[in-house]
């Protein structure tokens, strides 16, 4: 194996990140140094179980059957309001920007939801029948359509915290859904990076990106009829993951049920072959997808990236922006195919 390292740089955002296989084999003294994989020591019943309604704010979504009163069992999946919010829809309006010198602030006017996958006390999405994970992705276009129709807001980040190691509070598996007046700065980053690609090319950075991981295949680890999974180039994290629809997309909210029945299916082999090769790791998955008020454009391609948590970033990702890995994404690829579930 070649362990010297290389410098890859994201062909997207232009991030740079080293790859550096020798590090794996440095010496760790210190206890807890290394990321710790998945426990759920919380109690039983949770605060997201079926029969604890109580002990969450009142839905504002759910999926249950006909004459299932809300708030109260028969439920199969439920959003609710985060009691611990990071931003309020009763902010002080309007959402102005207010500049004092170079100090610039501005009411954090948003939505911040809870999307509980289900009702069982399930802490492992891969748990989830194809049809209850079908219905997160379902749940997650009709919340973001509903909450596009608040003026005040530019865009909803959506994401999911597995693992105490990835941020997860609580073991019972969960999304997070958080409107904000502003485009957060990544997205915002991904938007004009893809922007000036195809105005100098004439074509979506992301559609060509996808057309050279097939034509390679040293980063695919899976695909189907309309998405693809792929080891990042540049990763992050060893073992980061995208997954996106083959054809372009500019919205996430355009998906139809039966593509979000064949992402989960995708989605539920890829998550198990990396529990397999990384021993149930800590994870998180966020989905970028156009701004709310951004139109459909041609230079722009949803996706969803996962993070697993196979290092803690220190000094030198946190000081200077650039992450340390020590696996290379086709070998990463090439172990997580091996260990795919069977379709």
């Amino acid at each position: 194996m070649n362990e010297t390292p290389e410098l890859r740089r994201d062909p997207i955002t232009g991030r740079w990140v080293l790859i550096a296989p020798a590090r794996a084999r440095r010496p760790i003294a210190l206890t807890g140094h290394v990321p710790h994989a998945r426990t759920n020591g919380e109690r039983f019943p949770c605060p997201f179980c079926a029969g604890q309604e109580a002990d969450t704010p009142n839905e504002v979504f759910a999926y249950r059957p006909p004459g299932s009163m809300p708030n109260g069992p028969g439920w199969t999946l439920r959003i609710v309001p985060n009691m611990y919010p990071a931003v309020h829809v009763e902010a002080a309006q309007p959402a102005a920007i207010v500049a004092e010198t170079f100090l610039e602030s501005a009411p954090a006017v948003g939505y911040a939801e809870v999307l509980i996958d289900c009702p069982q006390h399930i802490d492992n999405p891969t748990q989830l029948s194809d049809v209850q994970f079908r219905d997160v992705f379902r749940a997650y276009r009709e919340r973001m359509r509903a909450l596009a129709a608040d003026g005040r807001l530019a865009h909803v980040a959506v994401f999911k915290n597995v693992g105490a190691e990835a941020g997860a509070s609580l073991g019972h598996t969960h999304s997070q859904l958080i409107s904000t007046p502003i485009v957060p700065e990544l997205v915002q980053h991904e938007l004009t990076a893809a922007e000036g690609y195809h105005r100098r090319y004439g074509r979506c950075v992301y559609c060509d990106m996808i057309e050279r991981e097939l034509a390679d295949g040293a980063r695919l680890v899976a695909r189907s009829e309309h998405f693809i999974a792929v080891t990042a180039f540049a990763p992050r994290f060893a073992y980061e993951l995208w997954v996106l629809p083959v054809a372009h997309q500019a919205r996430y909210e355009a998906i139809s049920d039966e593509e979000a029945l064949e992402l989960a299916v995708l989605l539920k082999r890829v998550l198990g072959s990396l529990d397999q090769c990384q021993h149930l790791p800590a994870y998180n998955w966020f989905l970028h997808t156009t701004p709310l008020r951004a139109g459909e454009p041609r230079y722009y391609h949803w996706h969803l990236e996962i993070t697993p948590r196979t290092a803690r970033p220190a000094g030198f990702e946190w000081g200077f922006g650039c992450h340390i890995t020590t696996v290379a994404p086709e070998v990463a690829a090439e172990q997580l195919r091996a260990a795919l579930p069977p379709p």
